[in-house]
């Protein structure tokens, strides 16, 4: 699990800079949060949100950064209320962020709202093409991301206590994704449900 936050963590964070055009606070954050150096991150965030509500500029970049620090601090209300902020503004749209949305959903016990981001997450494409500040564009994988809220989703089922749609959710990960152990184990698990 640890690997797998710090995966989406990072995924997100690279997604920061390379998918609009960075403010220097936005940047500064970036390099920050990458270091782990959390504090600062948010400082610097928080910066280019005041910057950009003074201006009347794009803020989504700076709230998803401040999302990811708060993220990253274990403190997920603030994590999904900004990364939402995010989205409202118009951030670009990735499996990353809504990844992150929905896990900070079932570490706050809204499995309802872990499921809705998921599945935002999941409709989206398995890599996209981002243009960087140079223009230069480069392919996001998010393959791994997309997998991983699949099997979130069957673990909210399971803690909303859906065993139907949990077995019906793990059938098909299960047929998706074949070699997974783990699933297999949960397969084995759900059936006695």
């Amino acid at each position: 699990m640890k690997n797998r936050k710090a995966r989406s963590l990072l995924l997100a964070a690279v997604a920061v800079c390379s998918l609009a055009a960075c403010t220097n606070h936005v940047k500064s954050g970036t390099e920050l949060l990458e270091k782990g150096k959390n504090e600062e991150a948010a400082a610097a965030f928080e910066e280019a949100v005041e910057e950009a509500e003074k201006k009347g500029g794009d803020a989504s970049e700076a709230y998803r950064g401040l999302g990811m620090v708060y993220y990253a601090q274990e403190d997920y209300e603030a994590a999904r209320a900004n990364l939402q902020k995010a989205l409202d503004a118009g951030a670009f749209r990735t499996p990353a962020i809504y990844n992150l949305i929905g896990a900070c959903s079932m570490k706050l016990e809204d499995y309802d709202g872990a499921l809705a981001a998921y599945e935002q997450g999941i409709e989206l494409p398995n890599s996209m093409e981002v243009s960087e500040d140079t223009k230069k564009e480069q392919t996001v994988d998010y393959s791994e991301v997309i997998q991983e809220m699949k099997m979130n989703r069957i673990i909210c089922y399971e803690k909303k206590l859906d065993w139907e749609s949990a077995r019906a959710a793990i059938s098909q990960y299960s047929a998706e994704y074949p070699d997974d152990v783990e699933a297999q184990k949960e397969a084995e698990f759900l059936s006695t449900r």
